[in-house]
This record gives structure tokens, sequence and C-alpha cells, in this order.
């Protein structure tokens, strides 16, 4: 049935009214009815007596915008192979799909938000934007897996010469895992061109779509896997110094290992946004707090950063992208 260009706009007006009750309603389920807000809250203006929390919160609020503007060069680097994207514009779809992933699982809402933002064919749009979320992904796992390599010895340990022999071992499966990660990215282009003749003639039509993929080049997914590490090293830094705000003597090193692999767990969780906040609290608990031996008021410190910045980096750009939510647009209009 053909929908009306008036059918479609009502329809789009309810959907972004919608999409911006569910993310308001969302933030506030989160920091007021499921965290524990009034232990935060409490925590957080007896920090702010401290000249050191001071100084730090600034600095973590100023790199938030930073974090996303990575976030958004990299989108827009990719997804010009489709459709040419001004920067300002590229930033305003990324916070509009914030905005739209807060309520989905997984936060798969973000890449369907920015999708919704374009002119171009959708579904070349998400491929390329699954291909940059991929590359996040990516320098997820591998942050992840050599933090592991420095965590076992000195969390776990060993005590039997074989046990010695399973961690060299780990450690070239680690080092080759990583490698094929990053180069399955870079040779994505290769791949795809491969797959044209696997293709039986009567899926061809699959083609049309695959074929932005091959227009990548080795240099912008270089680029963009750079990009993703930077972003990377961005978020981590915000919480090592939202944990040393809360008053939690931490060395450099100690923290951004247990940071990596609390990031490196949360990547392999499958969530569901209503539970998004509570587990990554536990989960930087449970890896955080063994460097304080399971002190509680540790894990206190350790919850309120956690909750902090998911407040910084999430919930404040899906405020800001609610501003940006009409360029949204679902249904097509003709």
């Amino acid at each position: 049935m053909k929908l009306s260009a008036k059918v479609k706009k009502t329809l789009n007006s309810t959907a972004r009214i919608l999409i911006v009750a569910a993310s308001c309603w969302f933030i506030y389920r989160q920091v007021f009815v499921l965290g524990d807000f009034a232990h935060f809250s409490q925590q957080l203006a007896e920090s702010l007596h401290s000249e050191g929390f001071r100084w730090l919160l600034p600095a973590v609020l100023l790199m938030m915008p930073l974090n996303w503007l990575l976030e958004t060069v990299k989108w827009r680097s990719l997804i010009r192979y489709l459709e040419p994207v001004t920067l300002p514009s590229a930033f305003r779809s990324v916070l509009a799909g914030i905005t739209f992933s807060l309520f989905t699982p997984n936060r798969v809402g973000e890449f369907l938000g920015r999708i919704f933002t374009l002119r171009a064919n959708r579904i070349k749009s998400a491929l390329l934007t699954i291909a940059g979320s991929i590359s996040q992904l990516i320098v997820t796992l591998v942050a992840g897996m050599v933090a592991l390599l420095f965590f076992i010895p000195q969390y776990v340990g060993f005590s039997e010469r074989w046990q010695d022999y399973l961690y060299a071992g780990l450690g070239i499966f680690m080092l080759l895992l990583s490698l094929l990660l990053v180069l399955l990215l870079l040779k994505v282009p290769v791949i795809t061109a491969r797959l044209d003749k696997l293709i039986r003639p009567q899926w061809r039509h699959i083609n049309l779509y695959l074929i932005v993929i091959e227009r990548v080049s080795r240099r912008t997914l270089t680029g963009v896997l750079l990009l993703s590490a930077l972003r990377y090293l961005v978020f981590s830094a915000q919480f090592y110094l939202l944990l040393r705000a809360f008053g939690l003597e931490i060395p450099y090193f100690q923290a951004m290992m247990l940071i990596s692999l609390t990031y490196f767990v949360m990547a392999a969780i499958p969530t569901v946004a209503l539970a998004d906040l509570g587990i990554r609290g536990s989960v930087s608990i449970y890896f955080i707090g063994m460097y304080f031996g399971g002190n509680t008021a540790a894990a206190a410190s350790i919850l309120s950063a956690s909750t902090l910045i998911w407040i910084i980096n999430l919930a404040l750009p899906a405020l800001l992208g609610v501003f940006f939510i009409r360029r949204i647009s679902i249904i097509r209009k003709p």
C-alpha cells in the first residue's frame, strides 16, 4: 500500500516523538530508578569539595566531545563513499544515533539512527556504518587480549611448569588472533570482491550492496582503525581520571589494564538496554576492585565513576541528540 506524503510525515513525526520519549524515560530509569542515585549523589557532593575532583571533572567533560568527534570523523570517512556529508551534519547525525540507541539491545539503534538521517541507500549505508563499528570492536578486543596477558601472571599466577607453556600458547594465539582481526578488516574490500564469484546468479542483486564495500580503500580502513584506537584511548583515559577524581589512587598502567578488561568483557556480553548500566558497574567493580582487594569503599567509588562516565559519554550526548532527532526519517518521503 502506497502512503501519501502527509501520512509519511505524520508517521515520521510520531516515530521521532516516541524515540525522544523512550530515550528520556530510559535515562531517568537508569539514573534515578535502577541506579543507587541517593548514594551516587551523596558521593558526588562529597567529592566536589576535593580540589582534584574540581579540575579532573572538567577535563573528563571536555574529552566527551573529542570522543564523539573522533567517531564522527571515522563515520564520515566511510559514508562519503555513498553521500557527501559535512562534518557538522555528520556530528548531528551521530548525536541523533546516540539518542536512538539508548533503549535498544547492545545499542544497535546507534547505526540505525545514523542511516535514517541519510538520503543514500540504507542497506549500503548500514554496511559502511557496521564496518566502522567493527573497527571499534576490534580495537576493544585486541586491547582486552593484551591486558589479559598482563593480568594473568599478576592476578592468577603460576605454580606448575605446564601453566607456563599454556600461558605462552595463549599469548601466541591472542597475537595471531589480533593480527587476523586487523587483516580481515583491511581485506574486507578484497573479500567482498571474491564473493562475487561465489554468489549464485539469482542472488546477484546482493552484489549491488556489497560493491560499496569494495570501493573503500585500504588507506581509509587503516585511518578508521587508527581513529578507533585513538577514541579508545580517550574514553579509557576518561574512566581513569574519574577513578582518580573519586579518590582511588591507582597507577595508570594498572588502571588501563583493568579498564581494558572491563571493556573487553562488556563487548562480549549481549546486554539489554535496561540492564546496561547495572552490568557495566558490576563488571567494573569486579576487575578494578581486584586492585583494592574487594574494599567496600573502593567498590562504591568505582560504581560512582562507572555511573558518571555513562552519564557524560552517553546520557548527555543523547539529550543533545534530542534536538537533532528531527533529522531522522524512518519512512522516506516521495
